[in-house]
């Protein structure tokens, strides 16, 4: 070879070598377990789609072909890097998230997901993050689901508090288990991908939710009582992590471009799109049929919040335990926010 080809493949190879970072792309893998109708996932790809967006193209997001792990573990999946990002609910493994288990409380305030999605995303960042619940992940967001109801099978309807007695209910979180046992029924902590099988087989005579999960899980033919309690029977805290390390791996400019999009915007975005599900499912149960809608008596209401005043006291004691101040006026304050997000 001569010096002049020697130069001119030198130069080649250096030119090759000298890509800019900027033009080489990231793509992330999500973990999910949602299933594809599920309105978080509606919300999700227009988050991925304001990624890619905001970050030019660098940084895409693929979702994985099977969920990787059991839904319980995908804090340990995101954490131990086995998928980038996934979706936790807190409330799956008790003991784990104490604080999380603030915005599963019953009985917060009447609203609607709109308001409450980005409402608890506030509380979380201004109160919670502090304390780094998630610690070895980065959270893209947190947020609170829709506030549900009672909905059982056909024959179990909920009026009063003596229907709880023995009621097979299957618990969303580790709160709804403490309010299940509170009122006298029987809790099953199962993840919600198992309802259709619990409830199917009889292994359930209800649960806690939301109108769309009565669609998008499939159980709009077996759960025909729906008893709606002013303020909820709770809701599911949620959080869409990233593995820390994954994360710092990024550039400061896509990190800053992807929080852009996430947190409070992420929120935002389904809280609308959570509602305009609510919205939908609504209209496919009156299309379906068969479903009884039950208000709650004020003598009902009133034994209600009696029975679960002890759950709400024990909150307050585990949140003391992780180095909360005053749980009482973190709780006040949320209340409060999610009162002045009623309002406007």
């Amino acid at each position: 070879m001569t010096l002049t080809h020697l130069a001119a493949t030198t130069a080649l190879i250096g030119a090759l070598c000298a890509v800019p970072a900027t033009a080489q792309e990231t793509v992330l893998r999500y973990s999910s377990w949602f299933p594809e109708s599920h309105s978080l996932n509606t919300a999700l790809r227009e988050w991925i789609g304001n990624v890619e967006e905001a970050t030019e193209g660098r940084v895409t997001i693929e979702y994985l072909p099977a969920t990787v792990g059991a839904v319980r573990d995908q804090f340990d999946v995101a954490r131990d890097g086995l998928a980038d990002i996934t979706l936790i609910l807190p409330g799956y493994t008790p003991g784990r998230f104490p604080l999380m288990e603030m915005g599963e409380l019953p009985l917060l305030v009447p609203t609607d997901q709109a308001t409450l999605a980005p409402v608890f995303n506030r509380v979380y960042e201004d109160q919670l993050a502090q304390y780094d619940p998630f610690e070895g992940t980065h959270p893209l967001t947190v947020f609170a689901s829709a506030p549900t109801s009672i909905v059982t099978s056909s024959g179990n309807a909920v009026t009063s508090m003596e229907d709880f007695a023995g009621l097979k209910l299957r618990a969303p979180s580790t709160t709804a288990s403490a309010v299940i046992d509170a009122v006298g029924a029987v809790a099953v902590q199962k993840p919600v991908t198992e309802i259709y099988e619990l409830a199917s087989t009889g292994v359930v005579d209800g649960t806690f939710f939301s109108l769309a999960p009565i669609v998008s899980w499939n159980t709009a033919e077996i759960f025909k009582e729906v008893t709606e309690m002013p303020g909820g029977m709770g809701q599911s805290v949620i959080a869409l992590l990233m593995n820390q390390r994954k994360w710092d791996s990024l550039s400061e400019e896509d990190r800053a471009a992807i929080s852009e999009v996430s947190g409070p915007a992420l929120a935002q975005i389904i809280g609308r799109v959570w509602q305009q599900d609510e919205d939908e499912a609504m209209a496919d149960l009156e299309e379906i049929g068969g479903f009884t809608f039950h208000e709650v008596s004020n003598e009902f209401f009133q034994s209600f919040e009696t029975a679960i005043q002890p759950v709400e006291a024990e909150w307050i004691e585990r949140a003391k335990a992780e180095g909360v101040e005053d749980p009482e006026a973190l709780l006040e304050a949320f209340r409060d926010e999610l009162r002045s997000a009623s309002d406007s």
